[in-house]
């Protein structure tokens, strides 16, 4: 299970080596704490979302794995379908407030003509 941060940073990764290959990635691009983002790192490595070619004290040179890009498009695709279910509940709240209003109208002029 990957938490927040780690699933932050993979997807940034991922975006970084968008076309597949070993890039080298400045740690001081990666922002946060350097530690910190070593430990996330290391524990993407072991789950074999990423590969790590070369790694110093100023750079990495690495890669995301189809594990690893698996990973972010499927937590693009669950927020893609998030935001299409808040869209069509929104669609349906006024289409039934609109029905609503129709009906009334319609019953007060029925029952005022018999």
């Amino acid at each position: 299970m990957i938490d927040k941060r780690t699933e932050k940073l993979l997807s940034k990764l991922a975006h970084i080596c968008a076309d597949g290959s070993y890039k080298i990635i400045e740690k001081a691009d990666l922002g946060e704490k350097a530690e910190l983002v070593a430990q996330m790192i290391g524990f993407l490595q072991d789950t074999g979302c990423i590969d790590i070619k070369y790694t110093d004290e100023k750079v990495y040179c690495m890669t995301v794995l189809p594990k690893g890009r698996a990973t972010v498009e499927k937590k693009h695709s669950k927020e893609e379908s998030a935001v299409l279910t808040k869209r069509t509940l929104l669609i349906l709240a006024i289409t039934c407030g609109v029905a609503a209003f129709v009906g009334t109208v319609v019953g007060t002029i029925v029952s005022n003509i018999f």
